[in-house]
This record gives structure tokens, sequence and C-alpha cells, in this order.
């Protein structure tokens, strides 16, 4: 080669060449590659100035490799097959990633979806170790700062540089002590003569109780007990008369546990969308979607 410059290196010569030093004939290697005859000439001509030898030398039954030939030969394939895998789709292979998966949420979504989606996840890739967290106020930080992976949450709202994907919708419904003398005459009125658990993270303006009564002119709602997570209320219910408003999955699993009640609101409440967001940087990472589509799969399943 007269310049050792990889920049001046057509790779498409290489492919060429490996083509004849198979072939070990212009009009055969000519075919293989689909051009003409004389087009195989010219790559010839091209491959022994750009290697400064002539490659081959002619014989009654086509070409002879000379030693230069032969030493490339033993180099071309191994070149040109880390070549093609350049431009091959990545692959993953889930028995050999070891990972750890970082998702901040709340409590009833790993009780009713998550827990389904991280089995799932261990079964196919052991060495992936998924770390869940509750819901925090430097969520969105933490996916800027790559501390985080996904936040899966109810009302959460994604900023411009974030990807989201809405999970499912939740019916909010109401809980209560089967024993709750209310239920005897179950109305909006009465509901709201009643104390009820409020999230103690939740102001009046997102508080989809508290804004419908004072938009229906209700009187002032009465506060029995604050709770932080919803999971907290479910245990705090029972043998008692106070009111719980809960994303409907929770309220099952309050009925199940503690032999709750589980009662439909007559009175309209917004369903809770329930979204998982992630940063744009991983909106590609073959591990990640991987993931992202395993818990999808979760909340489709419930």
């Amino acid at each position: 080669m007269n310049e050792n410059n990889i920049a001046k290196v057509d790779f498409n010569l290489l492919k060429s060449l490996q083509v004849l030093l198979a072939e070990q004939h212009v009009g055969r290697a000519a075919k293989k590659m689909n051009v003409s005859q004389s087009a195989m000439s010219h790559t010839l001509t091209r491959l022994r100035d750009t290697f400064d030898d002539p490659l081959f030398t002619r014989h009654a039954k086509g070409l002879e490799p000379t030693a230069r030939a032969l030493e490339l030969a033993d180099k071309l394939d191994f070149i040109l097959n880390e070549i093609d895998g350049l431009f091959a789709p990545p692959s993953l292979k889930l028995a050999q990633v070891h990972a750890r998966f970082r998702i901040q949420t709340h409590d009833f979504i790993v009780a009713a979806y998550l827990a389904n989606a991280v089995r799932a996840i261990n079964a196919e890739a052991p060495h992936v170790i998924m770390d869940i967290q509750m819901m925090s106020q430097t969520g969105d930080d933490d996916l800027d700062a790559g501390k985080l992976d996904m936040i899966i949450g109810a009302g959460v709202k994604a900023k411009p540089r974030f990807m989201q994907k809405r999970l499912t919708d939740e019916a909010v419904v109401c809980l209560l002590d089967k024993d709750n003398p209310v239920l005897n005459s179950w109305n909006t009125e009465s509901i709201f003569e009643c104390a009820h658990i409020k999230s103690s993270l939740l102001d009046e303006q997102h508080d989809s109780v508290s804004q419908f009564g004072i938009t229906a002119g209700m009187p002032a709602r009465k506060i029995g007990l604050y709770a932080e997570t919803l999971n907290l209320q479910l245990a705090l219910l029972a043998n008692t008369q106070l009111i719980s408003f809960l994303p409907q999955s929770m309220a099952v699993q309050g009925q199940a546990l503690y032999g709750l009640t589980v009662k439909a609101c007559p009175f309209p409440l917004p369903k809770v969308t329930i979204k998982g967001v992630w940063h744009e940087r991983h909106q590609n990472d073959l591990l990640h979607k991987w993931i992202r589509d395993k818990i999808s799969a979760a909340f489709v399943s419930a």
C-alpha cells in the first residue's frame, strides 16, 4: 500500500479481494459480486495499486494468489466479519446482563402491577437487580443526573426532555369498614358528613375530592386522619367510621387484606392516569426498552 492511511481505503475493495481469493477467477468473482467482468478487472487494478503488490498472477485456469495475497487472506475474513458486525442489529443476551434498574413509584403501583413485572424480569434476566424506591420531590433531577432510570406514577407530568407512556387509567373508589353506618344511606351528602382519610402529600388544589366538594358547594370536608402513603390507609380504616378514596386496585387490596368494603363513589371523580417517564437518553437502550415492555405488559395483564 503506497500510503498507510485508512481514510484512503475503499472497504468495498476488501470484499472484492475476499471474493477473488475464494474464486481465483475474475469472471466467477464478477458474477458473485454481480458486476461485469471488466468492472472486476478494474477493481483488481485498484487493489494492486492499494496494496502495492500484484496480488494475483494469471495462469490457464484463472488466478494464482501471491504470497502477499495469501497473507491478507488470513486477516480478511476476520476484518470483514467485524465490519459487518458494526452494522448488524444489536442483540441483548438477557442471561448475561448484569445491571441495576432504579424506579421511583407509589406503593399501590408496586402491589398492583410492578410485583408481577419484577418477577417476569427476574425470570429472564436473573442478574438485573430492580431497585424500587418511593416517589420523591427529586425524581426529575435524579432522571437528569442518571441516578434514576424510570418514574412510574399517578398524575406525573413529564418534562419536555423526558419520554413518557400512559400505562393505565384507574377509577377512584371509596373504601371503608364493612360496618360503617354510612353504607345504609350511601349518597354524596352522607359521605361528606363523614370524616375522611386524606393523603398528607396532596394539597387542596390537587385533591379531587376536595375540589368536587368546593365546586358542588358541599359542607367543609371533614378530615379524620392524614396518611402519607395510600398503603397506610388500608390498615387504618378497619373498625373506624372513616372513608378513604383510593385507586381501585389499591381498594381491592384493602378488601382482600382487611375485609373492608369497596363502594363506587356516588359523585364523579377523574380517573387516575398512571404514566411511565424516562430520560430521552434511554429511549433506544435495548435493556431499558426491554424492561419498559415488561412493565407495560404487567399493566395490561393486571
